[in-house]
């Protein structure tokens, strides 16, 4: 009986360290591609409550999001201040919806249905840091990409749910599923493609 009590105690406070397996919240901007075709955006900015109100930043989303009249399209899933920050958590159901509501560019598909619709692949490297062709680059055409712009002095975290094979030389990779992207002194757009 003690083993189990023990037992109990040591998963509560396990489940209480890590969160019970829980997803963390990214820390920056981050654009997570999820397997089902979904788009996560979580959006990090300073926080300063003599400016703003939580609840009128809550209602100016609300708004937004219904201007476009997309229905479950797009869905604010948390705003939270947290530290000094706001931390805003949103699902969008394809790349369409995330370009509407964001007004920039994103592409999530396949490396034939990105070069198809005009797509070129310039400045690309491998995992490695290595230079890689275009033609590499459309060999691969079944291979998933995400195409994304950033705003001048824009720096953004991208994750997605397989194997990053080549991404834009103004990205660095941290593991296999995550990238980030450095701001720069302009509007830049970057590729990510994945397995």
């Amino acid at each position: 009986m003690r083993n189990w009590v023990k037992l109990l105690m040591m998963t509560t406070a396990l489940c209480l360290l890590v969160g019970c397996g829980g997803e963390a919240v990214p820390d920056r901007n981050t654009v997570s591609v999820q397997k089902d075709g979904t788009i996560r955006q979580t959006i990090v900015e300073p926080f300063e409550p003599e400016y703003y109100d939580i609840e009128e930043l809550r209602a100016m989303m609300q708004e937004k999001i219904a201007q476009l009249g997309t229905g479950e399209a797009i869905v604010c899933d948390s705003m939270k201040e947290e530290n000094g920050r706001i931390v805003v958590e949103i699902t969008y159901q394809t790349d369409a919806d995330y370009r509407n509501f964001n007004n920039r560019e994103l592409f999530n598909g396949t490396v034939s249905e990105a070069s198809a619709q005009g797509y070129t692949f310039q400045n690309l490297v491998g995992a490695d840091g290595a230079a890689v062709g275009a033609d590499e680059v459309v060999s691969a055409g079944e291979d998933r990409i995400i195409i994304i712009q950033t705003k001048a002095g824009e720096s953004l975290d991208v994750s997605v749910y397989g194997k990053i094979l080549y991404a834009s030389e103004n990205i660095a990779l941290s593991g296999q599923k995550n990238a980030a992207i450095a701001a720069g002194e302009g509007d830049a757009v970057s590729y990510v493609i994945f397995r």
